[in-house]
C-alpha cells in the first residue's frame, strides 16, 4: 500500500458515517451561481430541509447537467458562518418569483467560495439537495457516491469502479472482479453477477449501476445482508 493509499485509509477509518454535516443544494442557474458566488450564501425553501440546517457546516453547489451541460456536477463548496431563516422577499440579491416573498427559506452565509481539487461529476436528474460528509464531498468521483452511508457501502462501490475499469481495459477477461461478504463479484456480459459457493443469487445490469449507482448498491447490498442470513440459518 502507497501513501496516499495509506492516508486515503486512515481518512475512511477515522469518518463517523452518521454525521451529515455537509448540504449539497442545487443552483438553478448561471445568474443564481454567480451573485451566491459573489455576495458569499445559498438560500434554500425551508421545506426541503428542515431543522437540520443549523448542523450544516459546508455547503457544496450542485450544478445540473440539464441546465449547465459540460459544467455540471459539483465543484464549488463553502464553509458556512451563519445560518439564518428568512422570508423569500428578503434575500434581496435575487429578485423573488411573484408570490413567494413570505415563504420561508433558511440562508447560509459562507466564509469563502473554494473549488474542490477535482470536481464531481453529476449522475442525476431532477436533484434538489442531499446531506453528506466532508469525506465524501472530498474523495468521490461521481454524485450518487455522496449518498452512500456506511464504510462497507462505500468500499463496494470502489470495488466496483475499479473492477469495471479492469474490464473495460480488457473486455475479454471474465474473471475480473472482487468478494464481498464471502461472496464472488464479477463482471459479465455488461452484468454484475454474484454468486455464493458458484450459485448466482443477483444480477445488475452495470449500465444500471453507472447511471444509479446508489440505486444499485442498496440492492446488491441488501441482497448479500438476506444471504447472509440465509447461510446462518441453515447452519442451526
Amino acid at each position: 500500500m502507497d501513501l496516499h493509499s495509506e492516508r486515503l485509509e486512515a481518512k475512511l477509518n477515522a469518518v463517523d458515517w452518521a454525521v451529515r454535516d455537509v448540504l449539497v443544494g442545487t443552483v438553478r442557474s448561471p445568474q443564481q451561481l454567480d451573485i451566491c458566488r459573489r455576495h458569499r450564501f445559498y438560500y434554500i425553501p425551508a421545506e426541503h430541509l428542515g431543522d437540520e440546517a443549523f448542523s450544516v457546516r459546508i455547503v457544496a453547489l450542485y450544478q445540473s447537467q440539464y441546465v449547465f451541460g459540460p459544467q455540471a456536477g459539483v465543484q464549488n463548496y463553502g464553509e458556512v458562518t451563519k445560518c439564518s431563516p428568512v422570508c423569500r422577499g428578503d434575500i434581496t440579491e435575487l429578485r423573488a418569483r411573484k408570490g413567494t416573498e413570505q415563504n420561508l427559506y433558511y440562508r447560509f452565509e459562507i466564509r469563502e467560495w473554494k473549488r474542490l481539487n477535482r470536481p464531481i461529476a453529476a449522475r442525476e436528474s431532477c436533484f434538489v439537495k442531499g446531506l453528506t460528509s466532508r469525506f465524501q464531498l472530498e474523495h468521490s468521483a461521481e454524485t450518487p457516491e455522496l449518498w452512500l452511508r456506511s464504510q462497507e457501502e462505500y468500499r463496494l462501490c470502489l470495488n466496483l469502479r475499479q473492477a469495471l475499469a479492469d474490464t473495460s481495459i480488457n473486455e475479454a477477461d471474465n474473471d475480473l472482479g472482487f468478494a464481498f461478504r464471502d461472496f464472488a463479484v464479477r463482471f459479465e456480459g455488461g452484468k454484475i453477477l454474484v454468486s455464493d459457493k458458484g450459485w448466482v443469487f443477483a444480477q445488475y445490469e452495470t449500465a444500471d449501476f453507472l447511471q444509479n449507482a446508489e440505486g444499485v448498491l442498496r440492492k446488491l447490498y441488501r441482497e448479500c445482508v438476506q444471504r447472509d442470513s440465509m447461510n446462518e440459518l441453515s447452519k442451526i
